[in-house]
């Protein structure tokens, strides 16, 4: 069972990674009706697997792997936690804008979209994938046995 848990759990983290650069390259190109449907399917795509990666995380620590307390005294995994946070944190904005466009998408119209809202977006998105550094520095120095 460990190793199901575990396995979903890298699944459900490179979904998440993946659909930040989808979004990502959807966001750059000129908005159609179609993109923005895209974005839509795709952040929620980003929210299950941002759901599964929890669930499953909270399995690992608990149940699966070296013990909660192993995990909650150790730096590196504080270091993975935050910037998952953070992450997420950072999801929000683009998450709304995405929810907003329901109506519009709904009858096949154009939603609104500035530029700058484009483009903070795009900051928004990079800043997310840079954060995913962090998570996997915090997974690499874990699984080499270090705290920090």
């Amino acid at each position: 069972m460990n190793i199901i848990v575990a396995l979903l759990h890298h699944i459900a983290a490179f979904t998440l990674v993946s659909t930040l650069l989808a979004e990502l390259v959807l966001v750059r190109q000129p908005l159609t009706v179609s993109s923005a449907r895209s974005l839509r399917f795709i952040d929620s795509i980003y929210g299950m697997s941002a759901m599964l990666i929890i669930v499953l995380g909270v399995l690992r620590v608990m149940y699966f792997e070296k013990g909660q307390d192993y995990y909650l005294h150790n730096h590196a995994f504080m270091l993975k936690m935050t910037a998952f946070i953070v992450v997420g944190l950072l999801s929000i904005y683009p998450t709304v804008v995405f929810l907003r466009w329901g109506k519009a998408v709904k009858q096949s119209q154009l939603p609104v979209f500035p530029d700058a809202q484009a483009s903070t977006i795009q900051t928004i998105l990079k800043l997310e994938l840079a954060g995913i550094i962090f998570i996997l520095a915090g997974a690499v120095v874990m699984a080499k046995g270090y705290s920090m």
